[in-house]
Order: structure tokens, then C-alpha cells, then sequence
């Protein structure tokens, strides 16, 4: 199965709170109810308590049994007039230009797949868009950890749309303590090798 990720910026004129609102309480079930290409999705939305912005208010997870099916209207939806609803959406809150990786998943530590749920996910978890091999291998440590309930490594197959943000190597999942501490810990091992992302994570499908 392929893997998508998008890396997401808000409309211009909009709160964090309104995107966060409309991408819950309407883009994802639209998506859920248009999209016949889409085996698995995930919506992590950023959380910046710092007050810090680097521009990327979600990181979508899409799972699919073809990428080039998926990125084809004609495939992805039933009728021109599904994907114009979603493509519409789309356009009303989230900002462009967008970036999106296609991505191999090895997930390293943890349950292979996750349960939809209703509300957000239990527990913490943080995406980290790693620049190159050497932050991959700093970040292995954290597979030791007790901390860490889930580890998942998707290393770019190939980069779909690039341009909007600094390009990523790979992306890594740590799912764990909430607390703050392994946040820190991770920052440490990134450095200048990466941007650590603090999401909250909704499973949809």
C-alpha cells in the first residue's frame, strides 16, 4: 500500500482555531464521503503552545493502493461534480503553495495500524520532518525508550509537490508520554537536522 504525506498551511485570514474546526467538522468527513481512492487517513494538527509558527498547521497521513489513481480525479472520485465539492473545500481554508511526499512506512515500534476514532488520540505524539540520514540515526535511540508507545520511520519515495517548505528527507512518528519531557528530548537529538512537530492526531479511517 502507498503512503502519502501533505504538509498543510492555513488560508491566509484565518485562525488556527478555524482551521483546525473547519478541517475537522467539515473537509474530513467530506473527504471520507467522496473519496473512493483513500484506504487509511489521518489529520495531525499542530500544536504550537510556544507561540512559534513555522507555517505547517497540519500534517495529513493518506494511505492508498495507488498514488497515481489517488492524485486522478477521474479515479479518486465518482462524478466531476464530488471532486469539485472537495477541490472548493479545499481552496476555502487551506493556504498554497502545499507540499505532499509520497513515503515508504516502516513502522518500527508498535501496533502496525491504529483505530479510527472519533475524537483525538489518547497519549501524545510528534512528527519530525528530518533533512537527512545522520537525524534518522540519532532518532533510533528513542526505539529504546520506555516512553515511546509507537515509532513509525517514512523515509521519501518520491517528492509530489515541493517548494513551500524545506525539503524533507524523512518523516518520523513518536507516539508516547505527553508531558512535555520527550518533546524536549527529541528537539535535542534533531537540532539543526529537522523541525519537530507537536501534533494532535485524529484517526479517521
Amino acid at each position: 500500500m502507498d503512503k502519502l504525506i501533505f504538509l498543510f498551511p492555513r488560508k491566509d485570514g484565518l485562525t488556527r482555531e478555524e482551521f483546525f474546526a473547519h478541517y475537522l467538522d467539515v473537509h474530513a468527513p467530506l473527504g471520507l464521503e467522496l473519496t473512493r481512492t483513500m484506504v487509511h487517513y489521518t489529520v495531525n494538527l499542530c500544536d504550537r503552545d510556544d507561540g512559534t509558527d513555522d507555517g505547517v498547521d497540519a500534517i495529513t497521513e493518506t494511505w492508498t493502493d495507488s498514488v497515481a489513481d489517488f492524485m486522478n480525479p477521474d479515479k479518486s472520485f465518482a462524478t466531476p461534480e464530488d471532486a469539485q465539492r472537495l477541490f472548493t473545500d479545499h481552496d476555502s481554508f487551506i493556504g498554497a503553495p502545499y507540499d505532499a511526499y509520497s513515503v515508504e512506512e516502516h513502522v518500527r515500534k508498535g501496533p502496525d495500524r491504529l483505530v479510527p476514532s472519533d475524537g483525538v488520540s489518547l497519549g501524545g505524539k510528534t512528527v519530525i520532518a528530518v533533512s537527512d540520514d545522520h537525524t534518522l540515526g540519532r532518532l533510533a535511540a528513542l526505539l529504546d525508550r520506555d516512553d515511546v508507545t509507537r515509532y513509525v520511520e517514512n523515509r521519501v519515495a518520491t517528492p509530489v509537490m515541493t517548494g513551500a517548505f524545506a525539503a524533507v528527507h524523512a518523516f518520523v512518528e513518536v507516539h508516547g508520554a505527553s508531558d512535555g519531557a520527550l518533546t524536549s528530548d527529541i528537539e535535542a537529538l534533531v537540532g539543526a537536522g529537522g523541525t519537530v512537530h507537536p501534533v494532535s492526531e485524529y484517526v479517521k479511517k
